[in-house]
């Protein structure tokens, strides 16, 4: 029976790691036009690429569907309170020619101050989303930080057939609270995957001296 159970879960691992990363149901593969469905009760909007301009659904409702139908832009939909799922509050798509090449989950929920600690409120824990993640998807592959602003960024990727994802997580100077700030979901291409590390060389061992005839 060891040999079967060994299998089974062989072909599980193989099956899970194959799969398109997603959270909290969403996923980079959405369809745009379902998320007017998806979220009732959020709000939604389209910045046009090129253009400056905001198109509102309420407003322009042929012209909005347009765009997220074969539209260049990002488009926006800042959840309301009955739409939130898994501590996400807003999902950003960055469509071009109505495909989605981008989409981001942010976590930032409302609050008010500028000081670290009213801003470390306004997110979840960092262990929260990220124990998630590789309980389903494994240890990242990737691990970088830069520091912005006296912002900590703590950005760990992980590669996957469809593509990329990016947990980006952040900590003051000088504090110890982390916490979730988006997760992003990549198309696949070579600039969005991190760099292979390379790979250690065996040691050569010096070539043998031929002994001399005597």
């Amino acid at each position: 029976m060891r040999p079967v159970r060994f299998l089974c879960t062989l072909i599980a691992l193989v099956a899970g790691s194959a799969q398109a990363f997603e959270y909290a149901g969403l996923d980079r593969q959405v369809d745009p036009m379902l998320l007017r469905q998806m979220f009732p009760y959020s709000h939604h909007e389209f910045w046009e690429r090129g253009s400056g301009s905001v198109v509102l659904p309420d407003e322009e409702p042929e012209e909005f569907e347009a765009l997220l139908d074969e539209g260049d832009g990002r488009y926006v939909v800042k959840l309301a309170p009955d739409d939130t799922r898994a501590e996400v509050t807003s999902v950003s798509l960055t469509l071009e020619v109505g495909k989605v090449l981008r989409m981001t989950l942010g976590f930032e929920r409302e609050g008010q101050g500028i000081r670290p600690d009213a801003i470390e409120k306004r997110f979840p824990p960092c262990r929260n989303v990220l124990d998630a993640l590789i309980a389903r998807y494994g240890e990242p592959v990737d691990f970088a930080t830069r520091l912005e602003d006296n912002l900590e960024h703590r950005v760990r990727t992980w590669a996957g057939i469809d593509g990329v994802m990016r947990l980006d997580c952040g900590r003051f100077t000088g504090r110890k609270p982390i916490f979730a700030m988006d997760l992003e979901f990549e198309r696949a291409s070579a600039d969005a995957l991190p760099p292979p590390k390379p790979k250690a060389r065996p040691a050569t061992r010096p070539a043998a001296k031929p002994e001399r005839k005597k």
